[in-house]
């Protein structure tokens, strides 16, 4: 991974960094597919993203069934964090497509937080709990299936290409089947909102896209 890059990367500044310190996380290249941890494993890692997006999905979730992925995450975000205050790690994570990702063992980063009974610290470990204990729960399932991939996608690229996640998993996320995931793109496709290929999503019509959603002036057609 280039330097330059550790000079504006959030753990790059804290570590110093520019100032020709070591960071304690080491640039990992991983294939999609593959998997960083698994649910119920030995925590003993911890995970930045800085490229490319990882699911998450936990077997144990009354919410979910089992083996469905209850979340996504992207570049700039954390995992694993939770071995930080567990013993093992929440969730089974996997990496959606080619991604590279600083990983540092759980003790270093613990040592490099610094003394428990700074102020700091202990707002850290309150959040990393309460985080812990809270249940995954499935997207809302509010409006019908075109409103809910409009409203995605206005939250996901307003104006560019969507991120390439699998349209299986984005299905998964919203709470609905691949099918409808697919019929509610073909819908906005006819409204003229986006344009599809095998690979991408690219807004075209914001506009359209607000009415899709409902949040634009004259509400688009729904379905049934």
């Amino acid at each position: 991974m280039a330097l330059d890059r550790c000079y504006s990367c959030p753990l790059g500044v804290a570590a110093g960094v520019a100032e020709h310190r070591a960071c304690p996380f080491v640039p990992r290249e991983r294939e999609a597919g593959a998997h960083l941890y698994v649910e119920g494993d030995t925590a003993d890692r911890v995970w930045y993203i800085v490229s490319g997006y990882v699911a998450l999905s936990r077997e144990t979730s009354e919410a979910r069934s089992s083996g469905v992925t209850w979340a996504v995450r992207r570049p700039g975000e954390m995992l694993g964090t939770e071995g930080l205050v567990s013993d093992t790690y929440r969730d089974s994570a996997v990496a959606l497509n080619a991604a590279t990702l600083c990983v540092a063992p759980r003790e270093v980063v613990d040592a490099w937080l610094g003394p428990e009974d700074s102020p700091a610290r202990a707002v850290l470990q309150l959040a990393l709990r309460t985080r812990c204990n809270e249940v995954p729960r499935r997207s809302c399932a509010d409006g019908n299936a075109t409103r809910r991939v409009a409203s995605w996608l206005l939250d996901e690229a307003p104006s560019q290409n969507a991120p390439q996640i699998p349209r299986q998993v984005v299905a998964g996320l919203l709470g609905m089947l691949p099918e409808t995931f697919s019929r509610a793109l073909a819908r906005l496709v006819k409204l003229g909102a986006i344009e599809i290929d095998r690979r991408t999503i690219r807004v075209v019509d914001l506009d359209a896209l607000l009415r899709a959603a409902g949040e634009g002036e004259g509400e688009g057609e729904g379905e049934p």
